[in-house]
């Protein structure tokens, strides 16, 4: 008994250590203007800081950045409509970087800008920040219950899991039902509703629109990201789940073993 027990523990702790070290090695740019920073943006991207040593990139500073060195590119903002942050020039650098195969992570606020980019067709819904003692978290559907989100948690079909204990920050999401293009990878409930798909605010597009890149999409109370939030620990965890399974299917994911940027898949591609 004693040695199935070790046994369970090491390979608890190779999972543990293989999930961290693929982390580190997933090159992440985190775009905001530090100095507008407020409570949730700043929490947020001190995560960003320290398990992926994200750099900063102002709005601004897109255009002129090459995004072709960061397997992912993520856009938070649970303090403010980032809209207008949104010119034409940085519209098209992200589509261009998208188009040829990069991913991009929009949460909170910035969920709304997949509409903006034109990946996505339908309207979006914008409002917060709000307090309330409301639960909330994402439902398994049958069909995502293999997906690599779920890597950790307990993958059964209907299984509830908890992502944040108290408000919102400033967010959006395609409430009901207003996406046209994206595709659904976890239902959305909270305390006393069960909103089955209606929110759309844990949602894929992977299409004519991404060319051959990826865009994933966290809004809704999900990415609740200040230390009130009980669940922070849950919601670090699967927000390092979508950051991989982008990483993952990123032209410019890293594929040397230590992480290396001197070879990526798009470097393949082209040899």
């Amino acid at each position: 008994m004693k040695r199935v027990i070790t046994l369970c523990l090491v390979v608890f702790l190779m999972s543990v250590f293989c999930l961290i070290t693929y982390a580190q090695q997933v090159t992440v740019a985190f775009i905001g203007d530090k100095g507008t920073f407020a409570d949730h943006n700043k929490a947020a991207y001190e995560w960003a800081q320290k398990i992926y040593k994200s750099p900063l990139i102002a709005p601004n500073d897109i255009s002129n950045t090459d995004l072709t060195k960061y397997a992912v590119v993520w856009w938070h903002d649970g303090d403010t409509d980032p809209t207008a942050l949104l010119g034409n020039a940085v519209k098209d650098a992200l589509n261009e970087y998208i188009q040829s195969g990069g991913t991009l992570l929009l949460s909170a606020a910035a969920e709304k800008l997949a509409t903006d980019l034109g990946i996505e067709s339908g309207t979006p819904r914008l409002y917060g920040p709000g307090a309330d003692a409301q639960k909330a978290g994402l439902t398994i559907p049958k069909d995502t219950v293999d997906h690599p989100v779920w890597e950790g948690f307990e993958r059964a079909e209907g299984k509830q899991i908890e992502l944040t204990t108290i408000g919102y920050p400033k967010t959006s999401d395609y409430w009901s039902l207003t996406f046209k293009d994206a595709v659904t990878i976890g239902n959305c409930w909270e305390t006393g509703t069960d909103w089955t798909n209606q929110v759309g605010a844990f949602v894929e597009w992977s299409n004519k629109n991404t060319g051959k890149g990826r865009v994933f999409g966290i809004g809704w109370r999900l990415p609740h990201w200040t230390a009130d939030n009980k669940d922070l620990a849950a919601l670090e965890k699967m927000t390092t789940n979508v950051i991989n399974y982008l990483g993952s299917k990123s032209t410019y994911m890293a594929v040397n073993p230590s992480g290396s940027l001197v070879t990526t898949w798009g470097d393949l591609k082209r040899q």
